[in-house]
């Protein structure tokens, strides 16, 4: 956001320059700063800040060094759209460019608390002192509706502000549910190893390297179940799975239950006999 709204002042620069050299344009309603600065000072603080935006997409920092620096740049060019006033030509109105400017600007999806309203207020100050200092004859209907636009505006950030933060956090919950729900659909409930879904969606990725495979087998698994009952043989699986989760599953080793009580080992990157070293120490 910061990028588009330094991209749309500087466009504003570039017109009001186009405008000021064409065959329609007119003298300005205030000669103390020549039009051509005015747009030239917008150009000058939206260009570089424009580069700088873009390098930083390519090379993110701080977050919080990103947001001062839109900030920084947002609060010169409330400054600016007080002197939009100096670019009038006679026929037209004395606000439509600061109106736009700060529209812009009002459209930044977040401020910190109070620093939308310290934009607006540089604007109004700004714009007000203007007026004052060269004695402008304003309509009290332009006036009082220039003094709607700024409180229309405020309100605008501070439900941006709002909606920005209450989506923000919406996205944040919708993002960990979705990586719960993603990881409870490869686990085996029982063991909390990787389940046969899992298998299928990794296989893919097996086929590209070259791998070591292991299938461990309980011994005498169904005399668990027959003497002592099948929430013992689930124990016995449970405790199997937390076995293999702390001593064996790492970034070169996915273990997965491959059927009642039967778990498929499967290393990757390991170098050559560490897995067979490792199979022949477990079964002994």
């Amino acid at each position: 956001m910061g990028i588009v709204v330094s991209s749309l002042i500087a466009v504003i620069g570039f017109l009001g320059i186009f405008d000021l050299n064409s065959d329609y344009a007119n003298t300005s309603v205030l000669p103390v700063i020549a039009s051509e600065w005015v747009y030239l000072f917008l150009l000058l603080a939206n260009l570089p800040n424009l580069f700088l935006l873009l390098w930083l997409q390519k090379h993110p920092q701080a977050a919080e060094l990103e947001i001062w620096i839109c900030f920084a740049n947002l609060a010169v060019n409330a400054i600016l759209s007080g002197f939009t006033l100096y670019s009038t030509q006679e026929g037209s109105g004395y606000f439509f460019e600061l109106v736009l400017m700060m529209m812009v600007i009002c459209v930044f999806p977040y401020y910190k608390a109070g620093h939308g309203l310290s934009l607006v207020a540089l604007s109004l100050l700004m714009i007000s002192a203007i007026i004052l200092v060269n004695h402008v004859q304003v309509a009290w209907q332009d006036a009082y509706d220039l003094f709607l636009f700024y409180v229309i505006g405020q309100a605008c950030i501070v439900l941006r502000r709002y909606w920005f933060r209450q989506s923000s956090w919406y996205n944040y919950i919708l993002h960990q549910a979705n990586g719960t729900l993603f990881v409870s659909s490869r686990t085996d409930k029982l063991t909390g190893l990787y389940n046969r879904l899992a298998l299928r969606e990794d296989f893919p990725n097996y086929g590209k390297q070259e791998v070591g495979v292991a299938m461990i087998d309980l011994d005498d698994f169904k005399r668990f179940n027959d003497n002592y009952g099948h929430a013992y043989g689930d124990l016995v699986l449970t405790r199997l799975g937390r076995y293999l989760q702390k001593d064996w599953m790492n970034e070169h080793l996915r273990c997965y239950r491959y059927g009642g009580d039967e778990i498929l080992i499967i290393a990757s990157g390991l170098e050559d006999g560490d897995f067979v070293k490792k199979i022949a120490d477990f079964s002994s």
